[in-house]
């Protein structure tokens, strides 16, 4: 009896045994296999915008680390809702990755019904960011000094996109902060409002840097303030918040990838190094030199996490704007 008992106990261990060491080789094949085919990035947007930009950008240099072609697929509507569900709801195996602005995804659930949860998405990398900035028509005032002064005594007419966005988002934010009286004028898009503000129709409009500076540079349109931590080298006249003595949080666009929720963390890893290897090729660096309308700020995995940790804590502040 007792040696039949030990005879079942061995037999037992020999088969937890053996499926320990299959799981491992399965996860090890697994490991050194992907990716096996195309992976498609879902960028939310049309095509020829910043993220589309960025993202086709790093295409081919993450192709030549992957050994595998990157499909770009733009799924726009619904302020990008049908693109992250989209990406939400793929299977979790890496061959789907949702492009993410972070602000954006969070503010799309905060604003309407989703079927999506932006802090269930599991962040890869990202690789570029577009700061905000203020800018008013040349007539109205030279300097952000002056703009404070006259907006805390008179209304002044700002172009806002709603403030489900990061730019709506940056001047309710600042309004709030700063006591400024500003009677909000809505647009349909960024252009719309910087052309309307450069034909004198409205005082002021916070925009991205990127969609800003042709205006800029030809004169049309005077930016006042670049909210990031330092100066913008496109932009190397224009302060940042701490060099005019205010502190206020800073908001901004931080292009990357994310992946649906449950897709394992050895995958994760895999495309992280992948994305952080084609982010510093020699021949990516210099077409940002040449071509991004973005900044280059790249963040790991863990980077990226603590930053929409960050940005889900401040939108929490002012969502109850959102849906207004």
């Amino acid at each position: 009896m007792e040696e039949r008992r030990k005879n079942r106990q061995y037999s037992l261990n020999l088969a937890y045994l053996l499926t320990f060491f299959i799981c491992l080789f399965t996860s090890t094949e697994s490991m050194a296999a992907f990716p096996e085919k195309p992976i498609a990035i879902i960028v939310p947007f049309t095509a020829g915008g910043s993220t589309d930009i960025a993202v086709r950008g790093l295409a081919p240099y993450l192709e030549k680390y992957l050994n595998t072609s990157v499909v770009i697929q733009n799924l726009p509507g619904a302020d990008g809702a049908i693109g992250y569900t989209k990406g939400y709801q793929a299977k979790p195996d890496g061959y789907t990755l949702l492009a993410s602005n972070t602000l954006p995804l969070i503010l799309t659930e905060f604003s309407r019904e989703v079927r999506y949860k932006t802090m269930d998405f599991k962040p890869v990398y990202a690789f570029a960011r577009d700061s905000m900035i203020l800018v008013v028509h040349p007539d109205f005032c030279k300097t952000f000094e002056e703009f404070l002064r006259i907006a805390k005594n008179q209304t002044v007419k700002i172009g806002t996109t709603g403030w489900a966005t990061t730019t709506g988002l940056m001047g309710l934010l600042l309004a709030e902060e700063l006591g400024l009286k500003v009677n909000w004028i809505p647009y349909g898009g960024g252009r719309e409002s910087l052309t309307a503000l450069a034909g004198k129709h409205i005082d002021a409009v916070f925009s991205i840097t990127a969609s800003a500076l042709s205006l800029v540079k030809a004169g049309n349109i005077r930016a006042l303030a670049i909210f990031a931590e330092s100066r913008n080298p496109k932009f190397p006249d224009v302060p940042v918040p701490r060099e005019l003595g205010i502190t206020i949080p800073l908001l901004f666009n931080h292009t990357g990838v994310v992946a649906p929720p449950k897709t394992p963390e050895n995958i994760i890893k895999i495309l992280e190094s992948t994305f952080h290897k084609a982010s510093f090729d020699p021949d990516y660096q210099k077409w940002i030199k040449k071509v991004a309308t973005s900044d280059f700020v790249p963040l790991n995995a863990k980077e990226y996490q603590k930053e929409f940790n960050r940005l889900w804590n401040l939108a929490e502040k002012y969502r109850k704007y959102l849906k207004q």
